[in-house]
C-alpha cells in the first residue's frame, strides 16, 4: 500500500495501536502524534467517518464541521500545552522577541495565539483528511528540507480560522506547490529574517531561537 495511506490504520482501528502514537480516539475521531513531527509537538486530528476521511479538507470543512470538531481541537491544544508545561521553562524575555514573555506557559490563550498553529495543507500529502495542531517552533530532526518548512510557514498552510474558504477557488496543486514550497523564500517564524533558499542556515537559526526561548526543566 502507498505511503499516502499510512494514516488509514489510525482511522480504521486506533484501538489496536499500542505504541503511544494515539493520544485519543472515539467513534468520530482519532488524535495522534505525527510520526514525522516537524516541531517539538505535532498532532494530527483524523475524522473517522469514511466520507470525511477521503475528502479534501478545504472543500469539506465548513461551519458545521468546525463546530463538531472544536472539542477535539481543544483536546489537542491541551495536550501540547501540558507537554510544554511539563518539559520546559521559558527563558528570560528577549525585548526583540515579545512572543516569549515569561508567562506564556502559564496563560493557555497566550500560548495558543502566539505559539500554536492549527489548520490543513492546501495540497495534502496523505489520502486521509487530517488537521494539524503544531507548536510554532519547528525544532525537530524530522524537519529536513525547504518543503517541510514552507508547508507550514506560507499560505500553503490554511489556518483553521480561515476555514471555511467560502467559495474561494484554490489554484491547481502544481501551481500552489511551485509558488509556496519551491519558489517562496524561507522566513524565520520567530524573527522573520529572510534566509532565501538556505535551509541549512535556517535550520541552525531555528535551533538557536528555540534554545534561546526555552530550556528543559
Amino acid at each position: 500500500m502507498s505511503w499516502r495511506y499510512a494514516l488509514e490504520k489510525y482511522v480504521a482501528h486506533p484501538e489496536t495501536i499500542g505504541d503511544g502514537t494515539v493520544v485519543y480516539f472515539d467513534d468520530k475521531v482519532s488524535i495522534i502524534r505525527d510520526s514525522f513531527p516537524k516541531s517539538e509537538c505535532h498532532l494530527l486530528i483524523l475524522p473517522r467517518l469514511t466520507q470525511l476521511s477521503r475528502s479534501h479538507p478545504a472543500k469539506v470543512i465548513d461551519g458545521k464541521f468546525k463546530n463538531k470538531f472544536e472539542p477535539y481541537i481543544d483536546c489537542a491544544i491541551n495536550y501540547i500545552f501540558k507537554h510544554f508545561q511539563e518539559k520546559f521553562r521559558v527563558q528570560k524575555s528577549d525585548e526583540n522577541n515579545p512572543n516569549f514573555d515569561g508567562d506564556i506557559l502559564e496563560d493557555k490563550d497566550k500560548f495558543v495565539s502566539r505559539f500554536l498553529q492549527i489548520g490543513v495543507h492546501s495540497v495534502p500529502s496523505m489520502k486521509n483528511l487530517h488537521i494539524h495542531v503544531i507548536s510554532r517552533d519547528f525544532h525537530s530532526v524530522r524537519l529536513k528540507n525547504k518543503k517541510h518548512y514552507n508547508s507550514f510557514n506560507t499560505k500553503f498552510f490554511i489556518s483553521w480560522d480561515d476555514l471555511p474558504l467560502s467559495g474561494k477557488i484554490l489554484d491547481t496543486d502544481k501551481n500552489i506547490e511551485t509558488k509556496y514550497l519551491k519558489d517562496h523564500d524561507l522566513f524565520c517564524c520567530y524573527c522573520q529574517e529572510n534566509f532565501g533558499n538556505k535551509f541549512s542556515l535556517l535550520k541552525k537559526h531555528l535551533d538557536v531561537e528555540f534554545n534561546k526561548n526555552f530550556e528543559l526543566k
